[in-house]
């Protein structure tokens, strides 16, 4: 009889143990499938961006640099730059291109900036 006492504590703790492991795994499984559309749209903004700077570069070498730059200049060389793409802080000088992608920004100064997350600055 003191065996099987024993032996059902011991299943006891065993499948406690198990459930214990198996519910810590699922959360942190969870948790990586739940960034995975943030993850997304951090790299569709850099596509976005990545794919709108030749027509940023266009512009600027055919009219001697920024000044006049609109969203739709650049269509004008590059009719497929995405519809979140916009411009910030556009002179003479340089300008800063931007994508948004559901809650990921992207980020570009021109001239010779690189592309990084965030607002333009």
């Amino acid at each position: 009889m003191k065996t099987i006492v024993v032996l059902a504590i011991l299943i006891a703790v065993g499948l406690g143990v198990a459930f214990h492991f198996a519910g810590s795994q699922a959360k942190k499984t969870t948790s990586t499938l739940l960034a995975f559309p943030d993850q997304a749209a951090q790299a569709t903004a850099h596509a976005n961006l990545s794919a709108a700077l030749p027509a940023l570069q266009t512009f600027a070498v055919e009219n001697g640099g920024y000044g006049g730059l609109t969203i739709d200049s650049l269509r004008q060389i590059d009719p497929s730059v995405s519809a979140g793409v916009s411009l910030h802080d556009v002179s003479a000088a340089g300008a800063c291109l931007q994508v948004t992608v559901r809650t990921s920004t992207a980020s570009v100064t021109a001239p010779g900036g690189a592309i990084v997350d965030g607002p333009c600055p």
